[in-house]
């Protein structure tokens, strides 16, 4: 399996001039990629759009066409993601894609020892880079993207390698993440057998705390209309949660490359945010939680590593006995009774545990695909579930690698 790896380079104070043609290149793209992103939904030929573009905007030909990538990326996930009814539409400095047209890394004997050659609408421009591991630089990228933050330039390279993803037929270890508010993540590890070898919660109560004071902090520069300042806060909280999200998502595949033939087995929780709806306060704290940018960083970092992932049907998780399958009823926020054998779980363990157990199902009922929908119907199969499966069980599902 191709797996993708992104290495950030800062391009180290460029000249006015260079800097005035990554500018101009930048905004100019910028307004090629909303150009086409409006095209598209009037629904125009590509081929006339391009022929636009060129003539109105003046970039390098390889500059428009990932520009009409990058339109088509965002209005396909527009059109596919229900919790978000707002057009794409860009403004200020905008990622610019380059391929291997349009850039490339030399390294030389110099004050710098690598250097990039970048296209702009004013033709070439070569700048120095710096950062950690530039030897990659040597390896064949895959692309590369141009960032402005903080007043200054960075590139995120990006580089494609072969990865070796365990087959069904061959995982021994199941790691079950199952992601909340109280607990940002439980980990449960579970083998073939459906016996629990490791369990690890990590608490959301910090960054509950940390979210809070960034509120209010808010609120007190909104009544002194210090606009520059509260967009100051929210990046600074949004770069906090992003370093949160990295540091779990790393922990918890740290805890797979322990267990030989392992699997990450999430839930899956698109369109979740339209279906949850519950008071002011708790749909506060739920539509600001970044589930979706951890479950991405977990599923990159397990690829990279050769772990494979699966989703399944994320609803009753916590609702389900483990040992006899009874209803489960919350006795507290974070415990559950069975109403049947009256054991007494934590329901964010109860959930991780489940949902490899769903996995379970989903391979030994032969309903396909756990990333999608099963292959038996539309809809997914809500309760399904399975205590274990043992070597003399086998497997029935060919699972699509996620």
């Amino acid at each position: 399996m191709k797996v993708q790896k992104t290495i950030q380079y800062k391009i180290i104070q460029p000249n006015k001039n260079k800097e005035l043609k990554l500018n101009t290149t930048m905004r100019r793209y910028r307004r090629c990629v909303n150009f086409y992103l409006h095209e598209i939904g009037k629904n125009e030929e590509m081929k006339d759009i391009y022929y636009k573009a060129k003539e109105i905007f003046k970039l390098p030909t390889a500059l428009i066409q990932t520009a009409r990538d990058i339109a088509k990326e965002q209005y396909k996930s527009w059109k596919n993601n229900e919790d978000n009814p707002k057009f794409p539409h860009f403004k200020g400095f905008t990622v610019l894609r380059f391929d291997k047209r349009t850039i490339n890394f030399n390294k030389e004997n110099n004050h710098f020892d690598w250097w990039a050659n970048i296209s702009t609408i004013k033709g070439k421009v070569k700048v120095p880079i710096t950062g950690r591991k530039q030897a990659k630089l040597n390896d064949n990228f895959l692309s590369a993207q141009l960032i402005y933050k903080n007043n200054a330039f960075y590139l995120n390279v990006i580089f494609e390698e072969e990865k070796e993803i365990p087959k069904e037929e061959n995982f021994e270890h199941f790691v079950g993440v199952d992601l909340g508010i109280n607990n940002i993540a439980t980990v449960v590890v579970l083998n073939r057998e459906g016996e629990v070898l490791e369990t690890k919660f990590f608490s959301g109560k910090q960054l509950i705390e940390k979210r809070r004071r960034f509120s209010d902090l808010r609120k007190e520069l909104s009544k002194k209309k210090l606009l520059n300042e509260i967009k100051k806060t929210k990046n600074r909280e949004r770069n906090y949660m992003k370093d949160i999200n990295h540091k779990i998502s790393r922990k918890i595949i740290n805890i797979a490359k322990k267990y030989p033939d392992c699997c990450v087995v999430m839930e899956k929780l698109k369109g979740i945010r339209s279906k949850i709806k519950y008071s002011k306060r708790f749909n506060k704290r739920f539509h600001n939680w970044s589930f979706r940018q951890l479950q991405q960083f977990i599923e990159y970092k397990a690829h990279y590593n050769s772990i494979a992932v699966r989703r399944v049907y994320p609803a009753y998780t916590s609702q389900v006995c483990r040992n006899c399958f009874g209803k489960m009823m919350r006795s507290s926020q974070s415990k559950a009774v069975c109403q049947t054998c009256k054991i007494e779980v934590n329901a964010d363990w109860l959930g991780a545990v489940n949902v490899t157990k769903r996995l379970f199902g989903y391979m030994l009922s032969n309903l396909g695909c756990s990333e999608s929908s099963p292959k038996q119907g539309n809809v997914e199969h809500k309760g399904v579930t399975a205590p274990s499966f043992g070597k003399s069980k086998g497997f029935v599902a060919q699972l699509s690698v996620s």
